[in-house]
């Protein structure tokens, strides 16, 4: 995974330094050339060396080959701010084994940071162990969160109006730069309203190994929800509770 990341840095890197135009997908997300000459040089070397892996990448889709290992890849996660030259972006690379995810790396190179972690060796962020914060009480956390403009849409909203108004400080960064201040303990909590599996299945390994806890947004133990909710773990229960006050009830009352 460190060649992988490496390699894949110098290509991203290359074209971040460049102006990219990029294209509009389906989905109505940009993609530039980096994106995918990246994701195409991750794919060959992991096909290479494991054919009968199946894979989940951004860009190319699913290769289901119905084995007990699954790779997530997301070649340039934070392709907009890429883009525009924000350094903020990262290539994410996670392994899943019987369902679980047990490794991954987190490469941030316009930040000279990488974050990796393995299933029970805990987590690294440049070659120092990282660990998720102390900090036990809402009005100490500081709070990240992902695009707002998604928090908007979601019927929880409100609640998390109330989530930042509990903490001591939020700001929005979103990707993988804003879910790095979780595992090494410079934030306690990030909502992020909006991901993919191949968004968080290195996001989860990091954060757990780093001793945090990674949910969705309910609270259940999933990267395939669409939503992510990653804490220290001293602080999960009382998001988890303020997110989701009274949201079943407001549901039923929309619906009558």
């Amino acid at each position: 995974m460190h060649k992988l990341a490496k390699k894949s840095d110098e290509i991203a890197l290359k074209y971040y330094r460049k102006k990219v135009k990029p294209r509009v997908k389906a989905n109505l997300s940009p993609v530039t050339i980096a994106d995918l000459k990246c994701e195409d040089y991750i794919l060959s070397r992991i096909k290479s060396k494991y054919p009968k892996h199946s894979i989940y990448s951004e860009e190319r889709g699913i290769k289901d080959k119905s084995s007990e290992f699954k790779w997530y890849i997301d070649p340039i996660d934070g392709t907009k701010n890429f883009i525009r030259k924000y350094p903020f972006w990262g290539t994410l690379i996670a392994l899943e084994y019987q369902g679980e995810v047990v490794a991954g790396v987190i490469s941030m190179p316009a930040l000279n940071e990488l974050i990796f972690a393995a299933k029970g060796m805990g987590c690294f962020y440049n070659d120092k162990k990282a660990k998720v914060s102390r900090i036990d009480l809402l009005r100490d956390s500081y709070l990240i969160h992902g695009g707002i403009d998604y928090i908007l849409k979601e019927n929880y909203k409100d609640n998390f109006a109330e989530l930042a108004g509990s903490c001591y400080y939020s700001r929005g960064f979103g990707d993988c730069h804003g879910h790095s201040f979780i595992i090494n303990g410079r934030a306690e909590i990030i909502v992020d309203p909006h991901v993919a599996p191949y968004d968080v299945a290195a996001i989860k390994i990091c954060a757990e190994e780093a001793g945090g806890v990674f949910t969705d947004i309910n609270g259940n133990n999933t990267i395939f929800s669409g939503s992510a909710l990653v804490t220290n773990g001293k602080v999960h229960d009382d998001v988890l509770k303020i997110l989701n006050h009274n949201i079943e009830s407001r549901e039923i009352y929309k619906i009558g």
